[in-house]
């Protein structure tokens, strides 16, 4: 008897248990590298990389070869798609590239196609809001490209170019080198940061019979010798911020939704006042809450933080080293907790943990990795 009451026990015990959840894909990072040695650094990598969540941390998971210096990608994560760059010169083909990928559940790399992108050394690649194609700045040859997307998510050749000229007062400003092609918010504007011409260029997005185009509206020229790289824009207010690859400063805008045109808030350094190195600067992220700001700098090896305030201003808190050399992309996790750094001269990634109401940085692991240039991340 005590037998048979111990089995109904257990099998009521068993009915009243919690479902378990359906286990789901763990998240995947995926890793733009350079494969080729340039003038510029020496591509140690094989392809496009990818890490997986391993419980708190990170493991490696697969390689995605056939693709020379895959340095900057975006991904669709609803479609599960990436788009990649080919950083390539003259030496190489006739075009700088852009190749298409489906994302496979292993997090290997399924290549739909690629297209020309009508200039040499692609150094940014984003997608547009309306899903409809795949935006693409060259670093080398003055142009931006609009590539539209297919069904499936392959690229058609390029709908429109549009060339860029002018100079500026540093060496590397010898003609206009668009960085950085980001569409605002609603994707009725289009910014580039000119690199070469110390100007952000604001375009318009235009369709046409099922074509997309870019036609100039306005924009404006920053301070002489500044060299504008990457934007970004705030994700509650109608501000932008860009970050200035040679005289290390980030610029405040506020954005007119209306109009695209830009109005200058500040320009405030990356640097300590006592930091009398050479530097750099690489890229630019928000927290997701909008309340602190990240820059890269490369020479000082840090991330400057800064807290955003009511007016859009910001406030210097200090540097969190990068823990290695070179800092290109980095990654601010949608969660907030977490930031991920690609140390592009050091191999590695490091992975922050971050104070959310602070906004200081901890290093929390350092992940091998060859010659890393942007991180992207992809939660199926």
């Amino acid at each position: 008897m005590r037998h048979l009451i111990m089995l109904l026990l257990l099998c009521l015990l068993s009915c009243q248990a919690p479902e378990q959840p359906e286990a789901t894909t763990a998240a995947l990072l995926f890793v733009g590298t350079y494969t080729k040695k340039e003038a510029h650094v020496d591509g140690k990598a094989e392809g496009i990389n990818c890490l997986e969540a391993d419980g708190p941390g990170w493991s490696a998971e697969a390689t995605t070869p056939g693709i020379i210096n895959p340095s900057y990608l975006t991904i669709d994560e609803e479609r599960s798609l990436l788009y990649a760059v080919s950083e390539i010169g003259p030496d190489v083909d006739s075009s700088g590239q852009v190749v298409a990928y489906q994302i496979l559940a292993d997090g290997q790399l399924k290549e739909l196609n690629r297209q020309a992108t009508h200039g040499f050394a692609p150094c940014y690649v984003s997608l547009h809001p309306d899903g409809s194609s795949v935006l693409v700045a060259n670093y080398v040859g003055g142009t931006v490209a609009v590539l539209p997307r297919r069904p499936d998510g392959s690229l058609s050749p390029a709908s429109d170019t549009l060339q860029f000229t002018g100079s500026g007062p540093h060496a590397e400003q010898e003609a206009s080198h668009p960085h950085c092609i980001l569409p605002g918010p609603g994707g009725q504007f289009v910014f580039v940061a000119d690199k070469g011409t110390d100007r952000i260029e604001v375009l318009n997005w235009e369709t046409a019979e099922g074509q997309a185009s870019l036609s100039r509206q306005s924009g404006i020229t920053v301070q002489a010798g500044a060299g504008p790289r990457h934007l970004a824009f705030h994700p509650k207010q109608r501000w932008l911020y860009l970050i200035n690859e040679l005289d290390a400063t980030v610029n405040a805008y506020t954005l007119d939704p209306a109009t695209g045109n830009l109005q200058l808030l500040q320009s405030i350094t990356t640097l300590p006042e006592s930091y009398q190195g050479q530097n750099t600067c690489a890229d630019i992220h928000l927290s997701p809450d909008g309340t602190y700001l990240y820059a890269s700098n490369r020479g000082h090896n840090s991330l400057a933080i800064y807290k955003v305030l009511p007016d859009g201003r910001l406030e210097a808190r200090g540097h969190a080293s990068t823990a290695g050399e070179f800092p290109r992309n980095f990654l601010m996790h949608p969660n907030g907790k977490q930031v991920l750094v690609a140390n592009q001269n050091s191999d590695n990634i490091v992975v922050f943990d971050r104070d959310t109401t602070d906004g200081s940085l901890s290093v929390s692991e350092i992940l091998p990795s060859p010659t890393p240039v942007c991180l992207k991340l992809y939660r199926p």
